[in-house]
């Protein structure tokens, strides 16, 4: 008999874009996010719930939490998971039909940003139908949900690795979790027992306001990376030689391109601020390195292009396993869909880390006039690092293969080395970042010492 109930809440904040699809697309956009009846993000629950259920290894116990269905037995789910509802300050949540709601914040959340696609072959061409865009919710946005699990006394332990799930660096919502977006961080949470067997427990399960507008004893989280264990952790300290640049995909009134600029959410005095910040997508990076890991996992392996055996794409090893792989190939022959083993996250700089005020101009000369080529004059605006570095990570989960886990580490390697450049424009002189790779908090290779 499931004598007890636990309850937790969690504020969560998304630390990058978020995308979680509603399905749908418009006139504009590919594909939208869900968003609730008031017209702002939203978190359904069912996606929620297969984040946890996807995460947490399956046993008796979980397969009993979650129901399941075998032939003419099974049971229904013991674990309630609601929805996760957009803060519209640090108080009020966006709970039911709002009578009232400030016109420029809605005015923010019905035109998200837009994040272009496109998916690049080993020949430096995009794919084919490998272009597309999608709507993302501003990084910063919070959100609020519960969970409710029915059980007995003796299911505490298991209760406490599903709030320890909720604070790990893989607990990440939505499309593109490998990609730099859906990685979430919890800023307050509430757990409370529930024994039904007591009387005043009873009472106070009873009384228990559902509201997530009601206030109640928030903490602070303890932050118990114990899935950590799972992953190996590198960390790029970087620093650029020069100009480096992540195009946005068309330019302004200055410039024919510029650097890939997005607003996001910034709650401060009870209200919702939105800033401009510069952006490096963690897809990006993570083209560059699919590309270099094939390399170094067939130079490892002897898999040379003389021999035709040099494989590139979902079609190498390697990239399958580390980046993922999509349910079709370029020649859309169905192939079994792999989620990758990488994260990255994707990287902000505020205007006070970074300048984008700096225009290259650019000719072509036709060589037997002497004059420009038709339609070959265009400007770009760079990105200039004002600080001395940044720093981001990537989280490597387990892999038996070792020299998968070497491909990748000499890709990384190679970027601290400046042998990899970074971003657009790289033919240029852009892009080339020199710094360390730490690996587990120990550092494996510095450039200014060993170069």
């Amino acid at each position: 008999m499931n004598t007890h109930r636990y309850i937790a809440r969690f504020i969560i904040e998304a630390e990058t874009p978020l995308f979680v699809g509603s399905g749908q697309s418009s006139l504009l956009k590919d594909a939208l996010v869900q968003k609730d009846c008031n017209g702002l993000p939203m978190i359904n629950g069912t996606s929620l719930a297969g984040v946890f259920r996807h995460a947490l290894a399956s046993n008796d116990w979980i397969n009993q939490v979650f129901g399941f269905a075998d032939g003419n037995e099974g049971t229904g789910s013991l674990l309630r998971v609601s929805s996760a509802y957009l803060m519209l300050n640090e108080t009020m949540v966006s709970e039911g039909i709002l009578d009232h709601i400030d016109d420029g914040l809605l005015n923010r959340f019905n035109n998200l940003p837009t994040r272009q696609h496109v998916r690049i072959t080993h020949k430096g061409v995009a794919a084919d139908k490998g272009l597309f865009d999608n709507e993302i919710v501003f990084k910063g946005t919070r959100f609020i949900f519960e969970l409710e699990l029915s059980g007995t006394e003796r299911d505490s332990t298991h209760w406490n690795s599903i709030i320890n799930l909720v604070q790990g660096p893989d607990f990440r919502i939505g499309s593109g979790t490998r990609n730099g977006y859906g990685c979430l961080k919890v800023l307050y949470f509430y757990d409370k027992t529930f024994n039904l067997k007591l009387k005043s427990d009873f009472d106070s399960y009873v009384n228990f306001n559902p509201s997530f507008n009601v206030h109640i004893d928030w903490k602070k989280p303890d932050f118990l990376m114990s899935s950590n264990k799972l992953f190996t952790h590198y960390s790029l300290v970087l620093q650029p030689d020069s100009f480096f640049i992540f195009s946005e995909g068309f330019g302004d009134d200055e410039a024919d391109n510029r650097p890939l600029e997005e607003e996001i959410a910034v709650y401060h005095n009870n209200k919702i601020t939105f800033e401009m910040q510069t952006v490096i997508p963690a897809s990006s990076i993570k083209g560059a390195i699919s590309h270099r890991v094939a390399y170094h996992y067939n130079r490892m392996t002897e898999q040379f292009a003389d021999k035709e055996m040099g494989k590139t794409g979902f079609e190498n090893i390697a990239v399958a396993t580390l980046m993922g792989k999509a349910g079709h190939d370029d020649h859309k022959k169905t192939i079994e869909p792999q989620a990758g083993i990488v994260y990255l996250n994707d990287f902000y700089f505020s205007n006070d880390k970074v300048a984008n005020n700096k225009v290259f101009n650019h000719l072509a000369i036709d060589r037997f006039t002497g004059g420009a080529m038709d339609g070959a004059l265009f400007s770009e605006k760079v990105t200039n690092l004002l600080g001395s570095n940044f720093e981001f990570d990537v989280f490597v989960k387990y892999t038996e293969n070792d020299t998968i886990l070497k491909s990748l580490e000499s890709a990384l390697l190679d970027i601290c080395k400046g042998l990899l450049p970074l971003g657009g424009m790289t033919t240029k002189g852009h892009g080339v970042f020199t710094g360390s790779l730490f690996k587990n908090g120990s550092e494996i290779y510095n450039y200014n010492t060993q170069n």
